[in-house]
């Protein structure tokens, strides 16, 4: 184990020259690049836990996902963070001590806020993703406004190269608010109505169809999943391994805990189904 995270450590070592003649490039002030390298340094230097950035705006339910990965149903209060970012990082980085281990999480602002707001926040992310093992992108269900992301993406790409899109994944969170709404979402089997379900898979083209006019290269899968449900999180876990180097995917699967999704179906189906299992 040592020697794997050794190599991965390794793997994060920059080149200081380099880094700062990107964000220089990219019409970020020159001071930006001088504090991004000295942050690295401090923050990245010998780290031994899995990294993982989430970025979406208040309400998408980041810290309902952090809280169904990798505490298994523990109550959000019981997690523990253990640092914060100095300024003019805005945002948090922060330690969650869940049943398995721990994991390095930012808490990424969101764009759309306004111009100000989002150029400070464009700034944290030059600075921050080039260094997280994956990035998640949340939505909410329904949610369509993608000029923010696309914008952000077209920023970051022009800041640190085409290579950072690969380290991102994109989830729709919420799938139980899925129109017609929450009342609609069949408990029995912790599954969407057909109604939603045809929605779902809309929201999911039209997602696609904004990330692929800014990234034609990207094929991923775009994941829908309810933290509040324990729906689709084996499938957000595999989106986000599959988006990680080969080097760090041993590390995030050995603190992943996701809630057992039959313990929010039907009592009686949930019996015939382990009946089942056990034969």
């Amino acid at each position: 184990m040592d020697f794997f995270r050794k190599n991965r450590n390794n793997s994060r070592s920059i080149d200081s020259n380099k880094l700062k003649k990107r964000i220089a490039e990219s019409g970020i002030p020159a001071e930006l690049a001088e504090q991004a390298v000295e942050y690295v340094q401090k923050r990245f230097d010998d780290l031994e836990l899995p990294i993982v950035a989430l970025i979406g705006a208040p309400g998408v339910g980041k810290s309902s996902t952090i809280n169904a990965l990798f505490n298994a149903g523990v109550e959000i209060g019981d997690v523990r963070a253990t640092t914060k970012v100095e300024k003019p990082i805005v945002g948090d980085v922060s330690e969650y001590t869940g049943s398995k281990g721990s994991v390095i999480i930012y808490d990424m602002p969101g764009l759309g806020e306004d111009i100000f707001a989002d150029q400070k926040h464009l700034e944290t992310y030059i600075r921050v993703l080039p260094y997280v093992d994956v990035a998640v992108w949340v939505f909410q269900a329904g949610y369509r406004a993608m000029t923010p992301m696309q914008e952000g993406i077209m920023k970051l790409t022009k800041a640190l190269g085409d290579d950072i899109v690969k380290k991102f994944m994109f989830a729709i969170n919420k799938a139980d608010c899925t129109n017609p709404g929450e009342a609609d979402w069949n408990t029995r089997l912790n599954i969407p109505s057909q109604k939603q379900q045809e929605n779902i898979e809309e929201n999911e083209k039209y997602i696609l169809e904004k990330i692929q006019q800014i990234i034609p290269s990207w094929k991923g899968e775009i994941v829908t999943y309810s933290a509040k449900r324990s729906y689709r999180l084996e499938q957000l876990v595999c989106g986000m391994i599959e988006a990680m180097p080969s080097d760090g995917r041993f590390l995030l699967g050995d603190v992943i805990d996701t809630v057992d999704p039959l313990d929010q179906i039907d009592p009686q189906l949930r019996t015939i189904i382990e009946q089942m299992r056990r034969k």
